[in-house]
């Protein structure tokens, strides 16, 4: 159950308790977060008081070999399947799968990804969840082509 009260006269409000329901835990707040929370991971998907989603928020650098796992410097992913964008592009995040993660704690998270021409390609994301959130269906994200060189 969620509580609202409000604070004072001018209309802020404190939220109370929120429950987690079946698992998953939704919170609006004034239309522009929202926050989904599912198991051990969390996504935030920001959009703007209309509903549109924002401009990419993350940088994902995306070469041909597995790259090391994401950290607080950047997000790593290797390609699997389509073809390597020439430039810089923003992307749609589509799926997020596979995320179980190794014995050494490492999720290998399986994403497609529109691309501006409306091709999708596949790409490996390794992340270790407890510090890099896996990458969110609807989330935009800048990637950037690296040499495997």
């Amino acid at each position: 159950m969620t509580h609202v009260k409000p604070a004072n006269t001018n209309g802020d409000v404190r939220l109370g308790r929120i429950p987690t329901v079946v698992g998953v835990a939704v919170l609006v707040l004034a239309g522009s977060v929202l926050v989904v929370e599912r198991a051990s991971r969390s996504h935030v998907v920001r959009a703007d008081p209309h509903g549109t989603a924002l401009p990419a928020q993350r940088r994902l650098e995306i070469s041909s070999v597995m790259p090391s796992p994401s950290n607080a410097d950047g997000l790593h992913a290797k390609l699997v399947r389509g073809t390597m964008p020439r430039n810089a592009v923003e992307a749609v995040v589509l799926t997020d799968e596979e995320c179980a993660p190794d014995a050494s704690g490492i999720s290998h998270c399986l994403n497609r990804l529109r691309l501006p021409d409306g091709s999708d390609i596949q790409v490996r994301h390794p992340h270790d969840m407890t510090q890099v959130p896996c990458l969110a269906p609807g989330e935009r994200v800048r990637l950037v082509p690296v040499s495997s060189a």
